[in-house]
């Protein structure tokens, strides 16, 4: 499913990814809930939010969310290990356990329960009673196949399908009333966002606390790591610039010592000549000179 190597821009090789994973969960009947990027927000709007929440989408259902896992293979400088900051218990922190970590403040089966009834309030709040019942009708039928047994994820249910975006056929089957429909996709969307709001976005935030005490900040996080091979470049090419350095100031000083020795050749040379009652006009252009 990740085999797109062959493929040159990163952009390529996300729409294939998710191309392949689309075809994939339509093999085993289920369905990716609408486009993979779907959001609440209107096509023609592109904000900051619509932006981040298609990524997030997109990352998620291709379990590539900036996990301690994922960011030591792209060899972020910052990050030493794979290892969860979170939990201490030792274990890689990858996509999956993320979301089964110890330090969250709630198990999936608790959070899906806890959305049900949290949706109901939305409802009601908002004077939607008639849905408020269609919910009723149906709750127990969205738990029931939320906990069953995946056919795709072998030995996790459904509720991890819904984690990566993936909105199982079963659902359409409850019903075959538009309304009633509605509210279940509706219910499912909510549910959704609960895992990412009580989970991903907690587990941002207390990872960006921990990385704060331990001197790690944002910009840190952009910063690659320079491989081995590059290093020994590095070293080798600074160290033949610091001999070039020495090797010329070696020379100027060889140089300036050799100048010195026939200068005072020369001094001794015309002393003698002087002493001897030589003409030193007659041995001047024989004489080596330094000026």
């Amino acid at each position: 499913m990740d085999d797109t190597n062959y493929l040159d821009s990163s952009g390529d090789k996300i729409q294939a990814s998710i191309n392949i994973t689309t075809q994939f969960y339509h093999y085993h009947d289920v369905n990716i809930n609408g486009k993979i990027n779907r959001t609440t927000f209107n096509k023609r709007q592109c904000s900051s939010e619509d932006t981040k929440e298609r990524s997030y989408r997109i990352k998620n259902l291709l379990k590539d969310l900036p996990t301690y896992e994922t960011l030591y293979k792209r060899e972020i400088d910052a990050i030493e290990n794979s290892m969860c900051i979170r939990c201490g218990k030792n274990e890689e922190e990858t996509w999956d356990h993320v979301w089964i970590c110890n330090d969250n403040e709630a198990n999936l089966d608790e959070i899906v329960r806890e959305s049900i009834s949290k949706f109901e309030e939305y409802l009601n709040k908002n004077g939607r009673s008639e849905d408020v019942t269609i919910l009723r009708d149906h709750n127990i039928n969205i738990v029931t196949i939320l906990e069953e047994r995946s056919n795709i994820l072998l030995g996790k249910s459904r509720i991890w399908e819904m984690l990566r975006g993936v909105f199982n056929d079963r659902f359409n089957h409850l019903t075959k009333v538009k309304e009633e429909k509605a509210i279940i996709k509706e219910c499912w969307n909510f549910i959704y966002n609960e895992f990412k709001n009580r989970i991903w976005l907690i587990r941002c935030e207390e990872v960006a606390r921990l990385e704060k005490l331990i001197g790690i900040q944002k910009q840190d996080l952009r910063k690659k790591r320079r491989k081995e091979q590059d290093k020994r470049k590095e070293d080798f090419k600074d160290e033949n610039i610091e001999n070039k350095k020495t090797n010329k100031i070696d020379k100027k000083k060889q140089k300036k010592e050799f100048d010195k020795k026939i200068n005072i050749v020369t001094r001794d040379r015309l002393i003698g000549s002087v002493t001897d009652r030589n003409n030193i006009e007659n041995i001047w252009d024989l004489m080596p000179k330094i000026y």
